[in-house]
Protein backbone atom coordinates (compact mmCIF):
# COMPACT_ATOMS: atom_id res chain seq x y z
CA UNK A 1 0.00 0.00 0.00
CA UNK A 2 1.68 3.47 -1.01
CA UNK A 3 1.30 6.36 1.69
CA UNK A 4 0.05 9.45 0.40
CA UNK A 5 0.59 12.54 2.19
CA UNK A 6 -2.06 15.07 2.98
CA UNK A 7 -0.02 17.60 0.98
CA UNK A 8 -0.30 14.87 -2.24
CA UNK A 9 -3.52 14.16 -2.10
CA UNK A 10 -4.59 18.26 -1.83
CA UNK A 11 -2.45 18.75 -5.05
CA UNK A 12 -4.34 15.31 -7.15
CA UNK A 13 -7.18 17.34 -6.05
CA UNK A 14 -6.49 20.57 -7.40
CA UNK A 15 -5.45 18.49 -10.92
CA UNK A 16 -8.60 17.28 -11.20
CA UNK A 17 -10.79 20.10 -10.31
CA UNK A 18 -8.79 21.80 -12.85
CA UNK A 19 -8.84 19.59 -15.83
CA UNK A 20 -13.23 19.36 -14.60
CA UNK A 21 -12.95 23.11 -15.32
CA UNK A 22 -11.30 22.36 -18.87
CA UNK A 23 -13.96 20.25 -19.48
CA UNK A 24 -16.73 22.61 -18.45
CA UNK A 25 -15.28 25.04 -21.13
CA UNK A 26 -14.67 22.77 -23.64
CA UNK A 27 -18.28 21.83 -23.30
CA UNK A 28 -19.82 25.14 -23.21
CA UNK A 29 -18.06 26.21 -26.46
CA UNK A 30 -19.06 22.94 -27.75
CA UNK A 31 -22.53 23.92 -26.82
CA UNK A 32 -22.26 27.41 -28.36
CA UNK A 33 -20.55 26.08 -31.71
CA UNK A 34 -23.55 23.64 -32.13
CA UNK A 35 -25.87 26.67 -31.07
CA UNK A 36 -24.49 29.00 -34.20
CA UNK A 37 -24.12 25.54 -36.32
CA UNK A 38 -28.06 25.24 -35.62
CA UNK A 39 -28.23 28.78 -36.28
CA UNK A 40 -26.72 28.65 -39.67
CA UNK A 41 -28.88 26.01 -40.36
CA UNK A 42 -31.71 27.82 -40.24
CA UNK A 43 -30.68 30.21 -41.81
CA UNK A 44 -29.76 27.94 -44.41
CA UNK A 45 -33.36 26.77 -44.68
CA UNK A 46 -35.00 29.83 -44.65
CA UNK A 47 -32.81 31.17 -47.49
CA UNK A 48 -33.67 27.74 -49.24
CA UNK A 49 -37.19 28.61 -48.78
CA UNK A 50 -37.62 32.22 -50.22
CA UNK A 51 -35.43 30.85 -53.06
CA UNK A 52 -37.74 28.58 -53.92
CA UNK A 53 -41.17 30.96 -53.29
CA UNK A 54 -39.33 33.26 -55.44
CA UNK A 55 -38.48 30.14 -58.26
CA UNK A 56 -42.15 29.66 -57.82
CA UNK A 57 -43.59 33.00 -58.23
CA UNK A 58 -41.54 33.45 -61.31
CA UNK A 59 -42.91 30.09 -63.08
CA UNK A 60 -46.34 31.23 -61.92
CA UNK A 61 -45.50 35.10 -63.86
CA UNK A 62 -44.24 33.29 -66.79
CA UNK A 63 -46.92 31.49 -67.04
CA UNK A 64 -49.69 34.22 -66.82
CA UNK A 65 -47.65 35.51 -69.32
CA UNK A 66 -47.62 33.12 -72.00
CA UNK A 67 -51.47 32.81 -71.04
CA UNK A 68 -51.52 36.65 -72.42
CA UNK A 69 -49.72 35.94 -75.20
CA UNK A 70 -51.87 33.70 -76.74
CA UNK A 71 -54.84 35.52 -75.48
CA UNK A 72 -53.20 38.47 -77.61
CA UNK A 73 -52.43 35.33 -80.60
CA UNK A 74 -56.18 34.71 -80.47
CA UNK A 75 -57.55 38.06 -80.20
CA UNK A 76 -54.91 38.63 -83.82
CA UNK A 77 -56.35 36.05 -85.23
CA UNK A 78 -59.94 36.69 -84.53
CA UNK A 79 -59.75 40.10 -85.55
CA UNK A 80 -57.80 38.97 -88.57
CA UNK A 81 -60.22 36.93 -89.69
CA UNK A 82 -63.38 39.62 -89.02
CA UNK A 83 -61.44 41.89 -91.41
CA UNK A 84 -61.22 39.13 -93.98
CA UNK A 85 -64.84 38.84 -93.47
CA UNK A 86 -65.60 42.18 -93.82
CA UNK A 87 -63.66 42.33 -97.16
CA UNK A 88 -65.89 39.35 -98.44
CA UNK A 89 -68.89 40.67 -97.71
CA UNK A 90 -67.87 44.24 -99.21
CA UNK A 91 -66.75 42.41 -102.53
CA UNK A 92 -70.55 40.10 -102.59
CA UNK A 93 -71.76 43.03 -101.99
CA UNK A 94 -69.90 44.80 -105.37
CA UNK A 95 -70.43 41.84 -106.99
CA UNK A 96 -74.20 41.65 -106.15
CA UNK A 97 -74.75 45.32 -107.25
CA UNK A 98 -72.70 44.36 -110.81
CA UNK A 99 -74.66 41.67 -111.43
CA UNK A 100 -77.79 43.52 -110.22
CA UNK A 101 -76.79 46.24 -112.71
CA UNK A 102 -77.21 43.78 -115.70
CA UNK A 103 -80.67 42.39 -114.71
CA UNK A 104 -81.79 45.00 -112.62
CA UNK A 105 -83.29 46.59 -115.65
CA UNK A 106 -84.82 43.84 -117.79
CA UNK A 107 -86.37 43.08 -114.28
CA UNK A 108 -87.50 46.35 -113.59
CA UNK A 109 -90.19 46.31 -116.77
CA UNK A 110 -92.36 43.94 -115.18
CA UNK A 111 -91.80 44.47 -111.08
CA UNK A 112 -93.48 47.82 -110.49
CA UNK A 113 -91.69 49.93 -112.84
CA UNK A 114 -95.18 51.25 -114.33
CA UNK A 115 -97.00 51.08 -110.88
CA UNK A 116 -98.44 54.17 -109.19
CA UNK A 117 -95.67 55.72 -107.06
CA UNK A 118 -96.54 55.33 -103.11
CA UNK A 119 -95.80 58.41 -100.42
CA UNK A 120 -94.40 57.20 -97.13
CA UNK A 121 -97.54 57.20 -94.95
CA UNK A 122 -98.36 60.32 -92.80
CA UNK A 123 -97.83 60.13 -88.81
CA UNK A 124 -96.06 56.91 -86.73
CA UNK A 125 -97.28 53.96 -86.15
CA UNK A 126 -97.94 52.66 -89.36
CA UNK A 127 -97.82 49.01 -90.20
CA UNK A 128 -94.79 48.58 -93.07
CA UNK A 129 -96.04 45.48 -94.85
CA UNK A 130 -99.82 46.94 -95.37
CA UNK A 131 -98.51 50.14 -96.17
CA UNK A 132 -96.20 48.56 -99.07
CA UNK A 133 -99.83 47.29 -100.36
CA UNK A 134 -97.18 44.01 -100.36
CA UNK A 135 -98.36 40.33 -99.86
CA UNK A 136 -96.76 38.04 -96.57
CA UNK A 137 -94.08 36.14 -99.54
CA UNK A 138 -92.96 39.03 -101.16
CA UNK A 139 -92.71 41.71 -97.94
CA UNK A 140 -90.61 38.20 -96.40
CA UNK A 141 -88.31 37.92 -99.73
CA UNK A 142 -87.02 41.98 -99.28
CA UNK A 143 -87.35 41.78 -95.50
CA UNK A 144 -83.94 38.99 -96.39
CA UNK A 145 -82.50 41.12 -98.81
CA UNK A 146 -82.64 44.47 -96.64
CA UNK A 147 -81.16 42.43 -93.45
CA UNK A 148 -78.31 41.29 -95.58
CA UNK A 149 -77.87 44.33 -97.45
CA UNK A 150 -77.46 46.34 -93.56
CA UNK A 151 -74.86 43.63 -92.74
CA UNK A 152 -72.90 44.15 -96.42
CA UNK A 153 -73.28 47.91 -96.03
CA UNK A 154 -71.45 48.03 -92.81
CA UNK A 155 -74.08 50.45 -91.02
CA UNK A 156 -73.51 50.54 -87.21
CA UNK A 157 -77.32 48.57 -86.02
CA UNK A 158 -75.44 49.74 -82.61
CA UNK A 159 -76.49 53.55 -83.56
CA UNK A 160 -79.76 55.71 -84.37
CA UNK A 161 -80.75 55.24 -87.57
CA UNK A 162 -80.38 58.75 -88.12
CA UNK A 163 -76.64 58.88 -87.20
CA UNK A 164 -76.05 56.02 -89.85
CA UNK A 165 -73.22 57.42 -92.55
CA UNK A 166 -75.31 58.75 -95.96
CA UNK A 167 -73.31 57.27 -98.66
CA UNK A 168 -73.65 53.82 -96.83
CA UNK A 169 -77.58 54.14 -96.90
CA UNK A 170 -76.87 55.22 -100.44
CA UNK A 171 -75.33 52.00 -101.54
CA UNK A 172 -78.03 50.15 -99.76
CA UNK A 173 -81.16 51.88 -100.99
CA UNK A 174 -79.69 51.76 -104.67
CA UNK A 175 -78.42 47.57 -104.20
CA UNK A 176 -82.44 47.21 -102.45
CA UNK A 177 -83.73 48.96 -105.91
CA UNK A 178 -81.50 46.98 -107.99
CA UNK A 179 -82.22 43.98 -106.70
CA UNK A 180 -86.29 44.54 -105.92
CA UNK A 181 -87.04 47.55 -108.55
CA UNK A 182 -90.43 47.11 -107.02
CA UNK A 183 -88.95 49.02 -104.21
CA UNK A 184 -89.13 52.09 -106.94
CA UNK A 185 -92.49 52.96 -105.70
CA UNK A 186 -92.03 54.05 -102.58
CA UNK A 187 -91.04 57.51 -102.42
CA UNK A 188 -87.86 58.45 -101.19
CA UNK A 189 -87.01 55.12 -100.37
CA UNK A 190 -89.10 55.36 -96.99
CA UNK A 191 -90.24 51.44 -97.12
CA UNK A 192 -86.68 49.97 -97.49
CA UNK A 193 -85.52 53.12 -94.41
CA UNK A 194 -88.35 51.35 -92.59
CA UNK A 195 -87.51 47.44 -92.92
CA UNK A 196 -84.00 48.42 -92.59
CA UNK A 197 -84.20 50.66 -89.33
CA UNK A 198 -87.06 48.25 -87.87
CA UNK A 199 -84.32 45.09 -88.21
CA UNK A 200 -81.44 47.48 -86.84
CA UNK A 201 -84.05 48.83 -83.90
CA UNK A 202 -84.89 45.12 -82.81
CA UNK A 203 -81.43 44.04 -83.44
CA UNK A 204 -80.40 46.41 -80.43
CA UNK A 205 -82.92 45.72 -78.21
CA UNK A 206 -82.27 42.28 -78.49
CA UNK A 207 -78.28 42.77 -77.70
CA UNK A 208 -79.78 45.52 -74.74
CA UNK A 209 -81.37 42.98 -73.25
CA UNK A 210 -78.90 40.17 -73.57
CA UNK A 211 -75.89 42.88 -71.95
CA UNK A 212 -73.77 42.48 -75.26
CA UNK A 213 -73.80 46.49 -75.84
CA UNK A 214 -74.55 49.41 -73.48
CA UNK A 215 -77.03 52.17 -74.78
CA UNK A 216 -75.54 55.16 -76.42
CA UNK A 217 -76.73 58.68 -75.09
CA UNK A 218 -78.29 61.00 -77.76
CA UNK A 219 -79.25 64.01 -76.26
CA UNK A 220 -82.85 62.80 -76.48
CA UNK A 221 -85.50 63.28 -73.79
CA UNK A 222 -87.13 60.47 -72.85
CA UNK A 223 -90.31 61.24 -74.46
CA UNK A 224 -88.62 61.49 -77.39
CA UNK A 225 -86.64 58.45 -76.75
CA UNK A 226 -89.86 56.58 -76.38
CA UNK A 227 -91.94 57.90 -79.82
CA UNK A 228 -88.79 57.05 -81.78
CA UNK A 229 -88.56 53.41 -80.46
CA UNK A 230 -91.88 53.42 -81.73
CA UNK A 231 -91.05 54.57 -84.92
CA UNK A 232 -88.85 51.79 -84.94
CA UNK A 233 -91.26 49.25 -84.11
CA UNK A 234 -93.87 50.37 -86.90
CA UNK A 235 -91.72 51.71 -89.19
CA UNK A 236 -91.95 55.48 -89.07
CA UNK A 237 -88.44 55.73 -89.02
CA UNK A 238 -88.33 55.76 -92.63
CA UNK A 239 -88.78 59.82 -92.72
CA UNK A 240 -84.78 60.33 -91.08
CA UNK A 241 -83.83 58.85 -94.37
CA UNK A 242 -85.96 60.48 -96.56
CA UNK A 243 -83.82 62.89 -97.92
CA UNK A 244 -81.25 59.87 -98.99
CA UNK A 245 -82.84 59.46 -102.44
CA UNK A 246 -79.28 57.55 -103.93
Amino acid sequence: MVNVTKKQLEALVTDLQKELEALRLAHSQVEQELEAAHGAARGHAEALAAAQAETAAAEQAAIEAQARVTAAEHAAAAAAAEAAAVEASRAALEQQLAQAATTGGAAAAGTGEHLPDIPRPAGSGWPIRESMEMNHADYAEIQRTVRSLVIRAQLDWTDDFRRQDADKLATLFRAARKLHPVLRRYVNNWATAAIAKQYMQNKRKHAYKQGYIKKKPNGMDEGNRRRHDEDDSMGGAASSAGGISA
